[in-house]
Parts: structure tokens; sequence; C-alpha cells
């Protein structure tokens, strides 16, 4: 059996397990820097155009907002919940399809086999629908890529520029639930600095995304022809006889 043959089901449940391993742990990564940062924006941002449509209202020289600008921190937020609702459904898919990978099925002469060695029909469902995941996620984690960090500039320049008045501050504090020095004066106040600065993802954890997808999805899919083999027998020397790796070479 040729290699690229070996690269499209049936599978034995090797190469399935190392592929939904590693789509799992990068589903999962996503998810939880896509949910920290869709929360923190989601936090922040109410608050932010409050004390940006404040600062208009005073006519700060140099400062400029408009709904454009608006539009493009509301679409920051949108792609963020949308790789986080992906990623979980990608997470959630990962282990529905990796569970079974884990028993024994019988082939039409009884003898135990791979899954996807015995149901040729639901091994080419499963590998569709991993491959449209793939394809959603990697279009989610493009869409987030393109803004290439712009959202997270937009947000600071606009931020450091306002007027941020000691309302805003404390209503800052509740949302972070943090603290800061009442005994500074309000335009040095760091208002949960930190917690701020980290709440747009910078251009270097989107390209870190973007890279680890293409590279990862590549060479994991690439190595599977390596794996879709009978690599291990259980005790009794039967797991994956003869008769199941024929099954490959229909």
């Amino acid at each position: 059996m040729g290699y690229v043959a070996k690269l499209f089901p049936p599978y034995y449940k090797y190469p399935v397990l190392v592929f939904l391993f590693c789509e799992f742990v990068y589903s999962a990564f996503v998810l939880a820097i896509s949910e920290a940062y869709y929360k923190s924006a989601a936090l922040i941002l109410p608050i932010a155009y409050r004390i940006f449509d404040d600062t208009v209202k005073k006519n700060k020289p140099g400062f400029d907002w408009s709904p454009e600008e608006k539009e493009i921190l509301e679409v920051y937020k949108l792609q963020m919940l949308f790789l986080w609702v992906i990623s979980a459904i990608g997470v959630i898919l990962c282990i529905f399809v990796m569970i079974p990978q884990f028993f024994d099925f019988n082939d039409k002469k009884g003898n135990p086999s791979h899954l996807c060695l015995v149901r040729r029909k639901l091994a080419w469902v499963m590998f569709l629908v991993i491959a449209v995941y793939v394809v959603v996620l990697g279009i989610a984690v493009f869409w987030a890529w393109t803004d290439g960090g712009a959202a997270s500039k937009h947000f600071h320049t606009h931020f450091e520029g306002a007027e941020k008045e000691e309302i805003y501050i404390t209503e800052l504090e509740e949302a972070f639930d943090c603290e800061s020095d009442d005994d500074q004066e309000v335009a040095e106040v760091t208002m949960c600095w930190e917690k701020v600065n980290k709440t747009f993802i910078s251009h270097t954890w989107l390209d870190i995304l973007f890279i680890a997808y293409i590279s990862g999805h590549i060479l994991v899919f690439l190595s599977l022809p390596f794996f879709n083999k009978k690599l291990f027998k259980d005790d009794d020397d039967v797991f994956i006889d003869e008769p199941a790796s024929k099954l490959l070479e229909d």
C-alpha cells in the first residue's frame, strides 16, 4: 500500500489517535486563549466606549472616535468569540471520535480489529467531519490573524489618549476585581494597568496561532502513513490480525 493511499481511510487506530491528540491540544490551546481574550474584551469595551464618548464630548485636541473605529473593536470581539465557539466544538469532537478507537471491533470473520478498518463508511464519515472542522478552525484562525494586532493598537492608542474620570476608573476596578492607588493623580493611576494591557491579543500571539496551525497540521497529516500500520499486538497476539490488515489493501 502506497504512502499517498495511507494518508486517507481506512486507518488503524494509531494515526487517528495521533492526529486527534494533536488536534485536541491545539484546539484546547486556542480555546483557552480566545475565551480569556473574549471575556476581557467583553468586560472592558463597554466601559472604554463610555470613556471615549466622554472624551469626545470634552473636545480633547487630537482625540478622534467614530462609529467606524468602534466597529474595528467589535469585529475583534466577534473574532475571539468565533474562535472560542469553534475550538470548544473541536475539543468535544476530538474526544467523541477518539473514545471508540480504544475498543475492539470484530470484522466479518469475527476477528478483533480497529474501528476504521472494520467500518469503512463510518471511517470516511469521521474523516470528513474532522476535515470540515479543521477547515472551519483554519478560517477562524486566519480571520483573527488578518487583524494583525490592529485592534490591540487601536484600543490602546485611544485608551491612553482618553480622559479617564474617577467613575470610569471605579468601574474598571470593579470589572477586573483590582484596586488602584488613590493617592496618585488620575492620569497616573494604573487602573489595573497590567490587566488592561493584556485585554487584547498581540500580533505575536496571532502569528504563533497561525504558524502553529499551518505547520502543525501539515506535519501531522504527512506523518499519518508512518502510523497507519500494525504497530502493536495484544497479549493474545491477535489484536490486529492478518485479515484486518488486508482491509487496507482492498
